[in-house]
């Protein structure tokens, strides 16, 4: 486990939620609080997490539901997190 992480839900920006291609948690919530993400997806394509194995989709999908309150239902992803 990451030492800025702990048992509770607070987040850790270097923590890799895709391992395969190093995609942080840090470049997931990005994508998912400033760009309107708002499916895997889009997910993948705005961050490329998830284009690999696809062990971490499901933590992927957590991370939508999780933050989905924050996106723009109208907003059309500018996927320029890459």
């Amino acid at each position: 486990m990451d030492s800025c992480c702990t048992r509770d839900e607070v987040t850790c920006p270097g923590r890799l939620v895709c391992r395969c291609l190093r995609v942080t948690e840090a470049v997931v919530v990005e994508a998912l609080t400033t760009l309107g993400v708002r499916n895997l997806q889009e997910l993948r394509q705005c961050t490329g997490a998830g284009d690999g194995c696809t062990a971490c989709h499901r933590r992927l999908q957590q991370y939508l539901e999780r933050h989905a309150y924050s996106s723009p239902s109208s907003a059309v992803p500018i996927c320029s997190v890459r």
